[in-house]
């Protein structure tokens, strides 16, 4: 809800903006702001959508497996999100593990490590997804760099940042937890 209501929310706004500062010194009539609002919303969430999609179906398992540890937030970086208090919103956010038939809302399986690294797998896939729209976000900027155009495109992909930024930094926070309930279960194993 929270990512709707936030989508929903910016829309209005970047749209009654368009038409208090726009509408004046353009031809461009007030429907026609709402209506760019609306198509670049629904463009950037498109592009969103294929990018994820490419990410998660064509680049190889093996670049985000247990053992890649780029992914994983140090120490400061935890620090900072507990300072933001992240356990306070992590579960407002919108969790879109339906796509890959994988949630990662909760633990299902904590003691079977098979479970516990498809989650590091997905997690890492959507850290790598969430890191990169935060720069294709822009994309719709580029393609549609007119100085009008520009007042409405620019705002949409700052709203697609802040909504990329917010699971970017709830898989990182969560990934060092899943890694060492991966290797207390690989010990547990072993014993």
């Amino acid at each position: 809800m929270f990512y709707f209501l936030t989508i929903i929310i910016s829309m209005a706004l970047i749209s009654v903006a368009g038409i208090i500062f726009i509408t004046p010194i353009s031809d461009i009539e007030a429907w026609r702001v709402i209506v760019a609002v609306i198509f670049y919303t629904v463009l950037e969430i498109a592009l969103n959508g294929l990018f994820a999609f490419i990410i998660r179906r064509f680049l190889p398992k093996k670049w985000f497996g247990v053992d890649k540890l780029c992914f994983v937030a140090k120490s400061r970086e935890r620090n900072f999100y507990d300072k933001i208090k992240i356990k306070k919103w992590k579960d407002k956010v919108l969790e879109l593990g339906c796509f890959t038939n994988f949630h990662k809302n909760k633990i299902a399986a904590p003691n079977d490590n098979e479970y516990v690294e498809r989650y590091i797998l997905e997690a890492n896939y959507g850290v790598a997804i969430h890191a990169f729209l935060l720069i294709a976000s822009f994309l719709i900027v580029v393609v549609y760099p007119s100085k009008f155009q520009l007042f409405f495109t620019l705002p949409v992909a700052l709203v697609s940042v802040f909504l990329n930024l917010l699971p970017l930094f709830i898989l990182r926070y969560n990934l060092p937890k899943l890694h060492a309930l991966y290797k207390m279960n690989e010990k547990r194993k072993n014993k």
